[in-house]
Parts: structure tokens; C-alpha cells; sequence
């Protein structure tokens, strides 16, 4: 890449002539100097002294105007202005930051990772809570000027290396890092920026690597961190027992020079981590009493779901020898006990968080780049680089096993693989052409472990996957999904994948008079082979409301039964499931053209004029195992919905005799189809070809040291279509596990035969395209494509601020910064990709219908909603009483007599549960911000570089895409059909974030303003100290409160708000006397069926925020001329401030409120040594 001077330098003399300045920066033999930052300008003229300016400094990615006032005199006399300072940025509006090498090396950075460096940017926060840490999506997890986290798109020497998530669409991902020993610089521009960047969520990370030169030049490095320098977590204090001992070793060194000289040069990296990380776990575990049956000690009364009362209308407390809340040994079932027994015992007292276990995470990772750089003539030149990183990861659960594997063996192997080629054509001193060719390739293969499931008694026709491992084993409550432990979480761990991107653009740069034009183009080909099935073997929940007095109402809140005990009877509930998932084979495209014109108007006036069209190609499948839902469609058949009449009584004990009819039911003709691909017709999804991007920005030079600034954008993000981990519902199947088909009035399945009518055969397999456009019946269908445009959003952007040059070479710039999108993907784990739901008009009416609430018996609308009613489908099912034949799915229900009235009432009545397709793309964002940015070059040993953001983010949906992340699951919609009561302060809403690194030298030593004559002796001892940090304040973000128990069908339910709903505790005084946070008194159940008044997040509820300081002492050694030896202590949370996590935020709970843990991504206090030899 061939690096400009700047992109105009007008001279002003006796009236007025314009000169542009343009060419390759050499050096002395003529060889390309790659990483050249600081340049000199020198401009001569007939009649006039020559002006010469020394100490320009630009950064990647960077152009800039330089105005030159000439005196008369003689040729002999120069005069020579010394601009070492940052300059302004007098040529473009747009927003970001960036970071040289200098501070990349002596910050402290957690894990020495790039990741860090994003923070500093002004309108940069974290995901709720995800933490300041690199975590998933890596890279890319982050939020920019309050556009959705992980949409960034990061490049390397100016090619991409941000991938599509490989399992959802909208997103994107990293898996080769680059260390920060070879990045050179690194920039982030989160507004306004040029038309050659698209198809991101609005931000861009640019990175320049070193390269080599016609010198030897490198360095070597080693980082160590040990337990016994670590403070303690919060929450795993002394008496506890002792730290894990674990220990980080991070190493490696880097070399580049010459191969041919002035020809050919290269640059080479290797490095290594050698991390054991602590992790604490705290479980819930069943006690030893528990384990046999006793729950004597449980405050719960159990009851009795195998034996009930003669009509099953109520039920009995568990009662064995006299003893109650005892399961008699003989209704204990033996699959259920030997899972219970494979529980560690619990190592402290009491039911709940009996277990801890200080144990270790082992993460290695291997890394290297290799780059050369070949100048083939004067005009032709080329560069390519290749890098590779392979990682493992072992996790421990409470087991004491990984993850995936057995403790010992390493797992999560992943190997990713990035290369890139650039070719650079000087036609002529003002036109360039350059084209880049990327490719990013990422395997990973895990493993199972687990002990093979037939050990148990489970049988071996859940092995459907080729998987052996125990099934997942889910314990659940209305007192709080993680009171109880779980064991074998599958979810996402049986995982193996490769993806290939492949990236090409190329662009025309022309230097036309006062234009700096750009044309050019690119295109992304993504290849994703993925597989991933979510419980391979089987999800089996249970729940303490199986073992409760009222299975179906859940009014008892946590009250009554427990899980440990419904395990023990072996009796899940029908949310139980196992997904049978083949691997996919998915490829889509991302294509963009541009024109840029960078137009200096005048000596003061830069215009930035640019024009993009981009857009997306969906996916496709190699194997054509994809569909598309049609939610229009006719099916050509039509049922009678109201068959039957239902008898109930009234609360007098009068019969109430009357039809569904009364309920609206009746005839309907049935809508809603499935198409499928063909070889000549691929894709049903249209593509969005309307997406033209104009951007306008300006740069005004007010007076040398001050511009004033300004852009407008509108962009484009990335596409819902980009990929998916999973094949259409047809080519997979998710079958649920029916324990109960009367309301938990009998069992209708064991553990040993959780498909009882399958004659030992287990689910059926996927039904592929035998019944055509009725594809799914009788299932729910949860497929990800529709017929509908996957549009891209729009995002609007737009920015106005100040420049100013101050003493001392520090430059300030105070900027507005705003964007508003539109056709945001809307998410959720309620999710809107869903349009088979009871409207919330016809779930109101019902709710205060007398006859709808007589039909369950107890006037409750969630029992009512469950009770069986005939089965109209039962004429096209085969099963046990069903004598249909155009179906024969003998794991669906709807081959039973009956259906839940539920299922009725869905305007989809086909589908047992979901109808879905592509994510309903309504949601909207506003964000309003000040941005402060400050920077100062070294001078009087002291340079500092930062921003202070304030700012609000509202919107509707906080996350598309990979809800997991973080707590953005937490912020569900209640109504499906009502999103517009969703707009609230965003997940993501962080009024005021401080972000600042400072490097000082100590003024002692030789060449410093105490002792610059002390000897080299005491020098070494005392001298050639230096002190950086990291500081960073943050306010704390929203959070979202909900109901424990869920009573809302189709939606999360959120409680009603009564008052403000803090106790008046700070979240610190909360943890330290583990007391509550949120006063349970100010939410109250808004009932069965009943949206609450709750926003999705609340503004005046937040979690803790972020008080931390890093910092680095470090000292250099010069044993020879071009050598330095540093030796450093880096000091991550200096002042050990711990930092909270949320608070239990769902009412019901019993430990509503409370603050139990630290926030994700804190470290308690950790000292880093560091030894670094540069040459």
C-alpha cells in the first residue's frame, strides 16, 4: 500500500497558485518504507525562502492539508517549523481514535489483546454484561455509538478478517487476533467515514502491521502472571479455602529485514500462552438425605405425581413409613437415581450453593504471521501475508470435567487461518491502482466425554446424532431457573465447523487537481459448514411443578415441590426434547461498489463527497436443505377447529355445556406453507437491491489550530440472511418427549422409554420434502427463512464538532455524535421470528370469559389454555386412537385424541407450537451523544490519549442476533404483536464512560529533569523509570425485571411496578451484606395471562458500573546503540475495586434482589511481570 503525504498542500504567495503533493514514501536507497508515520515537507519557490516543515504525523488511514506561508528572500535561506505534535484532522469528519505503536506496547492491556485498544474511543462501551474483556463474539463484541454489539468490521493491512458469525446471521466474528507486539497501528472510525467501507453495523478497526525494512529490526517478550501476586475474588474469601493456583506465560518474538535488499523484506511472529485461569464454581447440588428420597429438609411440601386422587383433581404429599415430604423407595425411579447419584456431594452446609470447587481453566494458544513485501519495479508492487492460530479450551464443571471432555484432555481445538495478498500499481505519480485478496479459513473439532447415556439406563435409540454423551439434565423452578444445578449442559458443545471467507476488492485512486478520487468495489463470499446440535441426546427438564400440588398453574411461585425430587421420579415435563441436526453447508454473498471524492474546495474547506451501493445475496445451501415459510400460503385444506362439545362446571357446581364455538373456533381454512428449493430455484428470499449509501461530510479550517467538522451517512447493516447454523425444520427434527398427555394426570413415558410408541425405534427422522408444501405438521416449525425481503437496516449517522490545537501539543475535539436505524432485526428468546401466537386483543378477551375459564376447573387462564380438548387433526395422524394416514409422525402429539386448547387458538393450529421465519425486522435504535477525545504526542515526557462520552440509547430491541450474549437475553417482549410497547432506555445505555491511557516518565534519571548528570551507574538503579495506566469509569447499564414464573403464553412476562425499586442500598453495600438490591415490595404479579406495566428496561435500575485503574512501572536498559531492554509490572484493578454483577431481577425468586457474584469479565487485582528486548 502506498503511503500519500497528505492529500493536498496549498501554497499561498503573491496572489494564489495551487500545488498538490503526491508519491511513495522511500528511503535513501529508494526501497518502500512501509511503516513511515512522521514525515518532513520542504517547498521551495522562485523569489521566495523555502519552507520546510519536519515532524508530520499521520496515522493509518489518515489524510491531511498543510498550508505553507512563504516570505520573500533567497533560496539559501530555509525556514524550518518543527510540527511534531498530532496534527488536526483537517481533511475528513470522521470519528475515531487512534493508537500508535508507542502506546500499544507500554499501556497495560488485560491479556496483552487488541481488543482493549477499542475502548479508548470515544462512543465505545461494552455489551450489558459481557465486561471490558474479549470474550464472544470475539473481537467484535463490543458497542460502538450505540449501533448493535458485534457488527464491527475489523481489517488488517486493509484487508477483512471479521467473518459472519458462523451460526446466525447479523453478526460478525474474529478468530485470528493479531498480538499487539506486531501492530504497528490501530484505528477505530465509528462515524462518517469514507464510502469504501460498507456492509458493517457502522464502525470500522483498522490495524497496519509492521513490516520489514532494509534493517534488522525486532523483539522478543515475555508476560507472566501467578496466583500467589493475585488478590481473591470477592466472593471467594479466605475462609473459604485456598486460591486455585493458577498462572498465565505469554512469550514470543518478532524479526524483520531484508531478504533481497531494497527489493524484498520481511517480517515474522511467533507467539505462545500458556494460560491456567482460575474459575470458582458455585453449585447447588442435592444433599445426601435428597439423594435418597428424604426432602425433610426442604421447606417445600412434595407431592405426589404418580399416585393422585381418585378423579387426579389433587394430589397427596409424598408420605413413606409416617414420614412426610418422603418418596416411598418403590415409586423412586432407577434412571432418576443413578443421575442424581452422579452429583458430587455437597461440601457445605445447607440446600442451596452447597458446593464450591476452585479449580482451572486451561487455554493454550500458538500464533504466527509471516509477511513479505516485494517492490517488482518502480510502478509494481506486492505484499502478502499469512497468519495461523490454534487454541484449546478445558473448562471444569462441577463434575470435575471439561466442558466436552474428560479432565486432562484437551478440547475446543480450534485452527484458524488468515492470508491476504495486495497488489499496488503506480500507473502514474497521480493514479494508483491497488487490489486486495483475502482469505480467513476456521476449523474446530470438539469431542464428547460424558459417560455413554445407556450407562444410566436412558436407552440407545437416543444416540441419534452419532453422539454417545449423557442427555442434557435441566433442573428448573418458579423460585429461579439457577437454584439447582445442571449437569451435561450440551448446548453448543457438540460443535464442529469450518468456515471460508474469501474477500476481494480493488480500488482506483486518481489525484485530479483538487479531487482525491476513489473508485472501487469489493465482494465477500462466505462458506460456513457448521454443525452444532442443540442436545444431541436429549433435553430433559425437570421441574419443581411436576412435584407440585397444581402442575399446570404455577401459582404456587417456587412454593411447592422441587427438581431434585421430580428427578428422582423420573418425571420431566413436555418441554423435554431431542434435536436431530445433519451438518450445513451454507454460502452467501455481501457485494458493494463505491465512488469517493475527497474535494479541496479551498485552503480552509474540504468537502468529503461519497456514494455507496451494496447488497446482500441470502444464503443458499450446497445441499439445498433449506425452506422457506410462506405465511400466506394456502394449503388447500380446511378443518373443523370446534369439534366436541366441552362440559365444565361453573363456580356453583352448575354444568356449563357449551362448544368451542363460543371461543370463536370453527371451520378454517388453513394458511401458512412451506416451499422448498430446486436446482433452478434456490432461493425464495428476495434481495434487498435498494441499498444506496450517500455520504457527506466537511472539514473547515477556522484558524491553524482549529477546525470545525462535520458528516452525515447513511449506512447499511448486515444482513439477517448472511447464514444460519441449522438446515430447514424438514431436514431436522426437534421431537418432544411427551411424560404427560393429560396434564400430568398419568405419565404417559419413563426415562427408560421416553418414546413409548416408537416399538423401541425412538423419534422419527426428519421428514426431508415428503409432504411438500404441509412440510412440519404437527411440529413446531422453527425455521429461519421466510418469502419477506431480508432487508438491511438503515442506519443513519451523523456527527458536528470542534478540533482545537492547545500548548503543549495536546489537541481536544468535542464532537456530537448521533445515529438513528431503522429495519433493526428484532430479538429475543421469545422471538419474533415467531408468528404462530394467540394474539394479546383475542388472549385479553379470553382471560374474562367465564367459559374459558371454567374449562380448566380452577378459573385459572394458563390451565384452561392446557386442557385437552378432541383432536380435529386426528383424522389425517396414524397413532395409538388416531386413524389418519396422510401423517405418520408417531412422535408428534397430533397423533393423539387431543390437543391443548392452546394450539386451537394460534392462527397456525397445524403447528404445535412456533411457525417461524425470518426475524420480524421493525426495530428501531436512537442514539444522542457528546464525545470528548483528547490526545497529547510525547513532550515533557508526559503523553496521554482518551475520550469522555455522554450520552442516551433508546430502542425496542437491544440485540438481533446471539440474545446469549451477555444479559441481552434479559430484555424479551411480552407481546408478540405489540412490539411498540418494547421501546424503552436500551440493554446497552451507558450515560457517561471516561476512557483515558497515560504514559509518564519519571523525571529522574539521565536526560530528565533530576539527575541528567547522575552516573550510568545509579542511573540503572534509579533512573529511566516510567509509569503508564489505563483508566477507565464507566456508569453502570440497565436492567430488565421479569417475572420468575412466566405465566404469559407467548411472551416473557414482566411484573407490575408499584414504586422506584431500589431498597436505598448501593450495589456495593448490597454484596458486602448480602442484602437486597431491588425491593421486592415495588413489583407485583400482574396475573395469569397479563402483560405487566414493567418497562423492558428500566432507567433508574442499573447495574454497578466500572471503577478501575491498570497500571505499568516499567524501565528501560540501553546496553547498545538500536537496543533497549525493558523490564515492567503491570497491575490490572490497581486499587482491587471489585466490580457487582446484576442482581437476582426475577420477581418470585427468593433471592430477589440479591447480589451473589461479580460481574462478568472482572478480575479481582492481578500483577503481570514482563521482560520486552527490542532491537
Amino acid at each position: 500500500m502506498c503511503l500519500f503525504a497528505g492529500s493536498a498542500v496549498f501554497l499561498v504567495a503573491q496572489g494564489s497558485y495551487r500545488a498538490q503533493i503526491r508519491g511513495v514514501v522511500a528511503d535513501a536507497s529508494g526501497a518502500v518504507v512501509r511503516d513511515a508515520k512522521t514525515y518532513s515537507l520542504k517547498v521551495e519557490a522562485q523569489g521566495f525562502r523555502p519552507e520546510e516543515r519536519t515532524g508530520v504525523v499521520l496515522a493509518v488511514d489518515q489524510q491531511t492539508s498543510l498550508n505553507f506561508a512563504m516570505s520573500p528572500g533567497a533560496l539559501a535561506t530555509t525556514v524550518e517549523v518543527n510540527t511534531a505534535s498530532p496534527l488536526l484532522d483537517t481533511e475528513s469528519p470522521t470519528l475515531g481514535t487512534e493508537v500508535t505503536s508507542q502506546y500499544i506496547k507500554n499501556i497495560p492491556l488485560p491479556g496483552r489483546d487488541f481488543f482493549g485498544l477499542t475502548f479508548l474511543s470515544g462512543g465505545v462501551t461494552e455489551t450489558t454484561g459481557s465486561g471490558t474483556q474479549d470474550n464472544y463474539p470475539t473481537g467484535t463484541n463490543f458497542v460502538s455509538n450505540g449501533q448493535r454489539n458485534a457488527t464491527a468490521e475489523v481489517r488488517i493491512d486493509g484487508s477483512l478478517i471479521s467473518a459472519p458469525e458462523q451460526g446466525e446471521g447479523a453478526t460478525s466474528n474474529i478468530y485470528y487476533e493479531p498480538s499487539v507486539e506486531v501492530i504497528q497501528e490501530f484505528k477505530i472510525q465509528n462515524n462518517s467515514f469514507s464510502a469504501e467501507f460498507g456492509n458493517n453495523g457502522g464502525t470500522v478497526v483498522n490495524m497496519a502491521l509492521k513490516s520489514g525494512t532494509n534493517k534488522f529490526h525486532g523483539s522478543g517478550w515475555w508476560f507472566g502472571q501467578r496466583a500467589g501476586t493475585d488478590a481473591r475474588d470477592f466472593f471467594n474469601p479466605e475462609s473459604v479455602g485456598s486460591k486455585p493456583n493458577h498462572k498465565r506465560d505469554q512469550y514470543g518474538f518478532a524479526v524483520g529485514g531484508p531478504i533481497r535488499k531494497d527489493k524484498t523484506f520481511f517480517f515474522a511472529d511467533v507467539e505462545k500462552v500458556r494460560n491456567d485461569g482460575a474459575l470458582n464454581i458455585v453449585a447447588s447440588v442435592p444433599t445426601l438425605e435428597e439423594r435418597t428420597g428424604d426432602f425433610r429438609n426442604t421447606v417445600n411440601p412434595i407431592y405426589d405425581p404418580i399416585i393422585c386422587s381418585p378423579d387426579c383433581s389433587s394430589r397427596t404429599q409424598v408420605i413413606s413409613n409416617g414420614n412426610l415430604n418422603v418418596i416411598p423407595s418403590n415409586e423412586i425411579d432407577p434412571v432418576g437415581q443413578k443421575i442424581i447419584n452422579l452429583y458430587p456431594k455437597p461440601n457445605l452446609p445447607g440446600e442451596f450453593n452447597n458446593f464450591r470447587f476452585n479449580t482451572i481453566v486451561h487455554a493454550p494458544d500458538h500464533q504466527f504471521d509471516i509477511k513479505l513485501d516485494h517492490q517488482l519495479t518502480d510502478k509494481h508492487r506486492l505484499s502478502g501475508r499469512y497468519s495461523r492460530l490454534s487454541s484449546r479450551f478445558s473448562a471444569p464443571t462441577i463434575l470435575g470435567d471439561g466442558d466436552t471432555a474428560n479432565e486432562g484432555i484437551a478440547i475446543d481445538p480450534v485452527k484458524a487461518q488468515n492470508a491476504s495478498l495486495e497488489y499496488a500499481w503506480t500507473i502514474t505519480p497521480k493514479v494508483v491502482w491497488t487490489s486486495h485478496f483475502a482469505v480467513d479459513r476456521v476449523n474446530e473439532a470438539e469431542k464428547e466425554n460424558y459417560p455413554d447415556l445407556t450407562s444410566v439406563g436412558f436407552p440407545a435409540y437416543l444416540a441419534q446424532n452419532g453422539l454417545h454423551r449423557m442427555p442434557t439434565i435441566q433442573m428448573t423452578s418458579n423460585s429461579g431457573s439457577n437454584s439447582w444445578s445442571n449437569l451435561f449442559d450440551q448446548c453448543c458443545t457438540d460443535t464442529t465447523f469450518a468456515h471460508t471467507l474469501y474477500s476481494y476488492s480493488s480500488q482506483l485512486l486518481i489525484a485530479k487537481g483538487s479531487h482525491l478520487l476513489k473508485f472501487g468495489g469489493e465482494q465477500r463470499m462466505f462458506f460456513n459448514n457448521f454443525f452444532q446440535p442443540p442436545n444431541p441426546t436429549g433435553l430433559f427438564n425437570f421441574s419443581d411443578d411436576v412435584t407440585s400440588d397444581s402442575p399446570n398453574s404455577g401459582a404456587e411461585g417456587g412454593t411447592q415441590g422441587n427438581p431434585f425430587a421430580t428427578l428422582l421420579f423420573g418425571y420431566p415435563d413436555n418441554v423435554s426434547t431431542i434435536n436431530i441436526f445433519p451438518a450445513v453447508a451454507n454460502k452467501s454473498k455481501e457485494t458493494g461498489l463505491y465512488f469517493q471524492d475527497d474535494w479541496k474546495v479551498s485552503s480552509r474547506l474540504t468537502l468529503n463527497l461519497g456514494l455507496r451501493y451494496e447488497w446482500s445475496t441470502p444464503y443458499t445451501e450446497r445441499f439445498n436443505r433449506t425452506q422457506f415459510s410462506d405465511f400466506t400460503g394456502d394449503s388447500g385444506m380446511n378443518i373443523d377447529l370446534s369439534s366436541g362439545n366441552h362440559a365444565a362446571l361453573d363456580a356453583n357446581g352448575n354444568a356449563l355445556n357449551f362448544g368451542l364455538q363460543a371461543l370463536g373456533l370453527g371451520p378454517k381454512q388453513l394458511i401458512g406453507t412451506t416451499l422448498f428449493p430446486n436446482t433452478f430455484h434456490r432461493r425464495s428470499v428476495p434481495v434487498d437491491r435498494n441499498n444506496w449509501g450517500p455520504r457527506l461530510g466537511f472539514a473547515y479550517q477556522l484558524d491553524q489550530n482549529t477546525v470545525l467538522r462535520g458528516g452525515v451517512g447513511l449506512y447499511y447493516g448486515m444482513s439477517v440472511a448472511t447464514n444460519f447454523q441449522y438446515p430447514g425444520t424438514a431436514f431436522r427434527k426437534s421431537a418432544t418427549m411427551f411424560f404427560t398427555n393429560d396434564n400430568f394426570n398419568t405419565r404417559a413415558a419413563t426415562l427408560a422409554n421416553p418414546f413409548p410408541n416408537s416399538n423401541g425405534q425412538g423419534p422419527t427422522p426428519p421428514q426431508d420434502e415428503n409432504y411438500g408444501k404441509l412440510a412440519e405438521w404437527g411440529f413446531a416449525n422453527g425455521n429461519d427463512l421466510g418469502t419477506s425481503e431480508a432487508q438491511n437496516a438503515d442506519l443513519y449517522q451523523w456527527n458536528l464538532g470542534v478540533q482545537r490545537l492547545l500548548p503543549s501539543q495536546i489537541v481536544i475535539g468535542v464532537d456530537y455524535s448521533a445515529n438513528h436505524s431503522n429495519h433493526l432485526p428484532f430479538g429475543g428468546y421469545s422471538s419474533t421470528r415467531n408468528r404462530d401466537f394467540i394474539s394479546s386483543a383475542l388472549l385479553a378477551k379470553l382471560i374474562k370469559d367465564p367459559q374459558f375459564l371454567s374449562i380448566g376447573g380452577t378459573g385459572s387462564p394458563s390451565d384452561s389454555l392446557s386442557t385437552p380438548e378432541p383432536n380435529p387433526f386426528c383424522s389425517l395422524f396414524t397413532g395409538s386412537n388416531c386413524p389418519g394416514t396422510m401423517f405418520n409422525e408417531p412422535d408428534s402429539q397430533y397423533g393423539n385424541t387431543t390437543l391443548p386448547l392452546a394450539n386451537l387458538l394460534r392462527p397456525y393450529p397445524q403447528f404445535d407450537g412456533d411457525f417461524e421465519g425470518l426475524p420480524r425486522l421493525v426495530a428501531n435504535s436512537w442514539y444522542n451523544s457528546m464525545q470528548i477525545r483528547f490526545q497529547k504526542r510525547t513532550t515533557h515526557h508526559i503523553s496521554f490519549e482518551g475520550s469522555y462520552t455522554i450520552s442516551k440509547l433508546t430502542d425496542n430491541s437491544s440485540t438481533g442476533a446471539n440474545a446469549f450474549v451477555g444479559t441481552l437475553n434479559n430484555g424479551n417482549p411480552q407481546q408478540l404483536d405489540n412490539l411498540r410497547a418494547e421501546h424503552s432506555i436500551s440493554a446497552n445505555d451507558t450515560p457517561q464512560r471516561l476512557a483515558a491511557a497515560v504514559v509518564f516518565d519519571l523525571p529522574v534519571g539521565r536526560d530528565r529533569w533530576i539527575g541528567s548528570g547522575m552516573n550510568r551507574i545509579l542511573d540503572a538503579i534509579i533512573g529511566g523509570w516510567s509509569v503508564s495506566t489505563l483508566i477507565t469509569e464507566q456508569s453502570g447499564q440497565p436492567m430488565s425485571i421479569y417475572m420468575s414464573d412466566s405465566r404469559l403464553l407467548d411472551g416473557n412476562q414482566r411484573p407490575n411496578v408499584l414504586c422506584g425499586g431500589r431498597t436505598g442500598v448501593s450495589a456495593n453495600t448490597a454484596a458486602i451484606q448480602q442484602v437486597p438490591f431491588l425491593n421486592a415490595n415495588c413489583f407485583a404479579d400482574p396475573g395469569d395471562q397479563v402483560p405487566g406495566n414493567a418497562p423492558r428496561y428500566f432507567s433508574g435500575l442499573r447495574t454497578d458500573g466500572i471503577h478501575n485503574l491498570d497500571s505499568n512501572l516499567f524501565k528501560e536498559f540501553v546496553p547498545r546503540e538500536g537496543m533497549t531492554l525493558q523490564l515492567r509490572a503491570e497491575v490490572f484493578n490497581t486499587f482491587n475495586t471489585p466490580r457487582f454483577a446484576t442482581p437476582d431481577t426475577f420477581v418470585g425468586d427468593s433471592s430477589f434482589g440479591i447480589v451473589n457474584s461479580t460481574a462478568p469479565g472482572y478480575t479481582p487485582r492481578g500483577i503481570q511481570w514482563g521482560v520486552r528486548f527490542e532491537f
